[in-house]
């Protein structure tokens, strides 16, 4: 037997599993378009700039602490610049549009293939409001292929946080054993899925070792869970 023929269901994380160009953050980036789609209008291409920049070194400075459950919302450091709503809801739009990487086709098939067999869902850390991240995964028709879809900006909490995981097993209807995560991260990905007793395929690994864990599984990019099935 193979060994994604062990599990009735897989669960993916996204940016730097599934989709590839995320989180383009930095003094080179042009925020001011996503800012000026989302109904912005008070703050100037630098302004905007220094509060992104400003707003996620704060939220990535916790983020990179051990307090994952509860984490504030993006909206939460952005409401330290003392800004109206409208111009929160249009930085958030403008973070939302960086933050968003992008699937390659090859990977859409996979997916496509492997939901033939199994019941598949997402498990994502995203900052920004997930709109514009649901509204690409309909464009792309992956919509249709995951029962679950938690994406942390909605659950007040970033991986590893076992409720993240335990919310996608419940929405899936499977439990623990029957289910393998698959993700790029080795403290979030693989020690938070393995802590909830769901196996792991760890994808593209930064480094030689698991912090607390060993995967299940190691393969270069999703395309190749073709072969474990």
């Amino acid at each position: 037997m193979k060994f994604l023929q062990r599990f009735d269901a897989i669960l993916f994380d996204l940016n730097g599993t599934l989709a590839d160009d995320y989180d383009r953050f930095g003094s080179e980036q042009d925020y001011m378009p996503g800012y000026l789609d989302h109904g912005g209008r008070c703050l100037t291409v630098a302004e905007v700039a220094a509060r992104i920049d400003d707003c996620l070194d704060r939220l990535i400075s916790r983020y990179e602490s051990s307090l994952v459950d509860p984490f504030p919302a993006l909206r939460e450091f952005l409401k330290d610049e003392g800004l109206p709503e409208e111009e929160i809801r249009a930085l958030e739009g403008a973070v939302a549009v960086h933050e968003m990487g992008r699937i390659p086709s090859a990977r859409i098939r996979t997916l496509e293939d492997l939901s033939a067999t199994h019941r598949l869902g997402l498990v994502s850390d995203l900052w920004a409001p997930a709109e514009c991240c649901r509204d690409y995964l309909e464009s792309t028709g992956l919509t249709r292929l995951f029962g679950s879809m938690v994406f942390s900006c909605e659950h007040g909490a970033v991986k590893p946080a076992p409720r993240l995981f335990r919310t996608a097993l419940a929405e899936l209807g499977v439990a623990p054993a029957d289910t393998v995560f698959v993700g790029d991260s080795a403290t979030r990905d693989i020690d938070g899925a393995a802590a909830c007793g769901i196996a792991t395929i760890w994808t593209k690994p930064q480094s030689a070792a698991v912090s607390r864990t060993s995967p299940d599984r190691v393969v270069d990019s999703v395309e190749e869970l073709a072969d474990l099935v």
